[in-house]
């Protein structure tokens, strides 16, 4: 019996262990989305050295993949996976994410990036009737077609979490102001 209590025993530990493994192998996905903070617009890599904690953060990140469309009106589009980087010489705050919860896990990361200043939930971003910039489904096609190119390189992921930062344009519509809570829930 002790025998056989021994074998169940290292059984169980094997398959924790392989569990645990492949566990460290899915890809952790994040979502960024929202309006210029976002984007990072008032962050540039030129300024990074003012900020010792930051220093460093703007290199490739090429352990971490990342998808991403910025801007309104001339987007800028990575066009599927490539390795985290600064984008227009602005650092998002994917950049900084991405630093650290790579000290922390051992998983891989992915992150897809939507982001475009001037932009408001109230209309570009409105889920139900999206209007401007139509920021809402681009986002949403962003992240679809980007999940399933990692389906296509057979790449098992989990979606981790959704990020927003905002900008202040649905403060100078009196409709959005009131709205707010209501359309981030939405």
């Amino acid at each position: 019996i002790l025998a056989l209590f021994l074998f169940f025993l290292s059984t169980a530990l094997f398959a924790f262990e392989a569990a645990a493994q492949d566990n460290d192998r899915i890809t952790r996905v994040f979502i960024f989305a929202g309006q210029s903070n976002m984007v990072g617009s008032d962050s540039k890599v030129e300024d990074i050295q003012k900020f010792p904690p930051f220093v460093g953060v703007e290199k490739p990140q090429s352990e971490v993949k990342f998808s991403y469309c910025l801007g309104r009106e001339n987007k800028t589009k990575s066009n599927g996976w490539v390795d985290l980087v600064s984008v227009n010489s602005i650092v998002g705050p994917e950049l900084s994410f991405a630093r650290k919860v790579g000290q922390n896990v051992s998983a891989p990361i992915a992150i897809i990036k939507c982001a475009a200043g001037g932009t408001h939930l109230g209309g570009d971003w409105n889920p139900d009737d999206p209007s401007g910039f139509k920021m809402y489904p681009l986002a949403l096609d962003l992240v679809k077609s980007s999940l399933s190119e990692l389906d296509e390189q057979n790449i098992k992921y989990q979606i981790e979490g959704f990020f927003w930062h905002q900008g202040e344009n649905d403060m100078f519509d009196e409709a959005y102001k009131v709205n707010y809570g209501r359309n981030l829930t939405r």
